[in-house]
């Protein structure tokens, strides 16, 4: 069996095996990072965490936020297609799906964004290249071997597998390693199911007699002893993930779902102190591939999508509340994806098949919410088949979250997902933590105080940049549109903006300096 068919397959018969990679062949097990070592410099410098949440099998996103005002929904959709009365309000022409209220409610709070329409150029509605696709950040015709979590965490610790940073670079809760945390080294995080289990896999076992035929060097010999050296540094990690979780705890009560139980281990080892930066959760099975019985007896709010939906929404907000009351809610942000969305037109089983762009949400308490970013789906310019176009590639919310979120730089996020994408940047979060990669010459570029706000006229800010950095201000509406801008007085770290012409509403300011952006919400009232 080949190395990374061993790393990304272990576990799948139900006996799940750390997925952090030892030493291959020659390299020999160094002491933990230092503090040296520019993974502990990112633990001392931000402890933000980012939580995926996969939705696997393609999430039908025409009936997650139903288009109520757009007729050809319901010629498509004659069966499956949810009335307006039937979905929860979001805007005046879109409304949530009913067993949304989880989603609904922290959207209203301000804690969610949605971005219309995602995908990429020429999707690929194959569930296993789809999924490819997004793990790996490539281009359709692309076949990458590295995930795009993966080669970030690689440039935390370069090091690695030389050199194990103290605390798991990433957690996944299942079986089987996520492509998407692949790095050029090998998988960048581990795999559990949960903590006391993995502890006791991984502490037994490990000193048993290997037979003389599997010892030396010979092929058999090497991936025997490769294989023991990466049971040796999930040993390490065993006890680290064990303490956070008898450390952690849960301060609400969770749902009785599959979803939610993943989170709940999550949210523990968060509040135990576990140090990792990513964390993925996600069903066991393609569960949102509704190809057949989407909706039960012609009830489009009922059914295997409903089902599914209630148990996203509810279990993602009894998270954010969990994290929120045990004071980690500012650190801690997460994101929904999956491979493509469903057809616009249903199918002749209650279903839908195959599509192309969807909606993606975004959550957190420092999450630039209550903004849907894009327009409502277009069902009038579709494709040759028929099927929503791409208004936000995929790539564009990687890179927002890689320079917002952990503050990469602009070249970083560029190395990681191959070129640039900071020229549509959604403005998702609401200030940039310190960044590793920026140390020592990073300039500043945060907001102080915004006020009035909500305002009616003018509104002042200060601001934290250097004195003779480029920097602009300017607003944006929830759209994307520049609605106003202002000059900054770099030595007074201040400005102005005139708002008195603008309707009552929220937007979005950005301050931009020296290639670093950071945003704020401001709110005009009339």
């Amino acid at each position: 069996m080949k190395r990374r068919d061993f790393l990304r397959t272990a576990g799948t018969a139900g006996v799940t095996v750390a997925t952090l990679p030892g030493l291959v062949d020659g390299f020999s097990l160094r002491a933990l990072a230092s503090d040296e070592t520019p993974m502990s410099q990112l633990l001392a410098s931000s402890d933000r965490v980012l939580v995926l949440i996969q939705l696997q099998g393609g999430n039908d996103g025409l009936n997650t936020l139903i288009p109520f005002e757009n007729p050809r929904y319901y010629q498509a959709r004659p069966t499956i297609g949810i009335r307006k009365d039937q979905a929860l309000p979001l805007t005046s022409t879109l409304g949530w799906h009913p067993a949304m209220d989880g989603f609904r409610r922290t959207f209203d709070e301000g804690h969610m964004a949605i971005v219309q329409g995602v995908t990429y150029p020429n999707p690929d509605r194959s569930h296993f290249r789809g999924t490819d696709i997004w793990l790996t950040a490539t281009d359709a015709d692309v076949f990458g071997s590295t995930g795009w979590m993966g080669r970030y965490l690689s440039t935390l610790a370069p090091e690695f597998p030389n050199v194990l940073p103290g605390e798991p670079l990433a957690v996944q809760i299942g079986n089987a390693t996520s492509l998407g945390f692949i790095g050029a080294q090998g998988p960048m995080g581990l795999t559990i199911r949960d903590p006391e289990e993995f502890y006791r896999l991984v502490t037994t076992g490990q000193n048993e007699e290997v037979p003389s035929a599997l010892q030396g060097d010979t092929p058999a010999g090497r991936e025997v002893a490769y294989m023991r050296t990466v049971a040796a540094s999930a040993d390490v990690y065993a006890r680290v993930v064990k303490r956070a979780a008898d450390g952690g705890s849960n301060a609400v009560q969770y749902p009785n779902t599959e979803l939610a139980a993943r989170l709940k281990v999550v949210a523990k080892l968060i509040s135990g102190g576990l140090g990792s930066r990513v964390y993925l959760v996600s069903w066991v099975n393609n569960n949102f591939d509704t190809h057949a019985n989407q909706v039960v007896s012609g009830s489009p709010t009922t059914g295997t999508h409903a089902n599914l939906l209630r148990e996203l929404s509810d279990a993602t907000r009894a998270f954010m509340q969990d994290m929120q009351q045990q004071g980690h809610g500012k650190r801690v942000a997460g994101m929904t994806f999956s491979e493509f969305g469903r057809r616009v037109a249903e199918n002749g089983s209650t279903g839908t098949d195959h599509g192309t762009a969807a909606p993606l949400f975004v959550f957190g308490e420092d999450v630039l919410g209550g903004v849907v970013h894009g327009s409502d789906p277009d069902l009038v310019n579709v494709d040759n088949v028929g099927d929503m176009l791409m208004q936000y590639d995929y790539r564009e919310v990687y890179a927002s979250v890689l320079m917002q979120w952990f503050g990469t730089s602009t070249s970083l996020a560029s190395q990681v997902l191959f070129r640039d994408f900071s020229q549509r940047e959604l403005p998702l979060f609401r200030s940039l933590p310190t960044s590793v990669h920026d140390q020592g010459a990073g300039p500043r570029c945060g907001f102080g105080a915004v006020s009035p706000n909500p305002a009616s006229s003018v509104v002042r800010f200060q601001v934290s940049v250097e004195p003779f950095a480029a920097t602009a201000l300017t607003l944006h509406s929830v759209t994307g549109k520049v609605v106003a801008s202002a000059d900054v007085d770099t030595w007074a770290g201040t400005a102005s903006l005139d708002v008195s012409h603008l309707p009552q509403g929220t937007y979005v300011a950005t301050l931009t300096s020296n290639r670093r952006t950071v945003h704020t919400l401001v709110s005009v009232q009339r």
